[in-house]
């Protein structure tokens, strides 16, 4: 049975395993919280990592610079929590 959005946390809070500095930024760690309509159209088309560092940018508020030079662990928790909310996407309307 498939995961429904409503099972998914309204925010995640992932501290990081190693901050992360950006010119005299260091973030320490990442807010994530449900995507709005309008982030998941911006989100567009990309994939892979590509998108996850772009996704984890938008919805956190962290530099996509910043987000670039997360540990693999971070960034794949991170993914996760957002791609739960992406696996029902893109909706057509068809089941309303």
């Amino acid at each position: 049975m498939a995961e429904t959005t409503e099972n998914i946390p309204e925010q995640l809070i992932i501290t990081l395993r190693k901050p992360v500095t950006l010119g005299d930024i260091t973030y320490t760690e990442l807010r994530l919280r449900e995507p709005t309509v309008g982030e998941m159209i911006e989100l567009g088309a990309d994939e892979g990592w590509k998108a996850d560092a772009k996704a984890i940018a938008l919805i956190s508020g962290v530099p996509e610079p910043a987000v670039r030079n997360l540990g693999v662990r971070d960034g794949k928790r991170a993914a996760e929590y957002l791609g739960r909310f992406f696996a029902d996407a893109p909706s057509t309307g068809a089941d309303a």
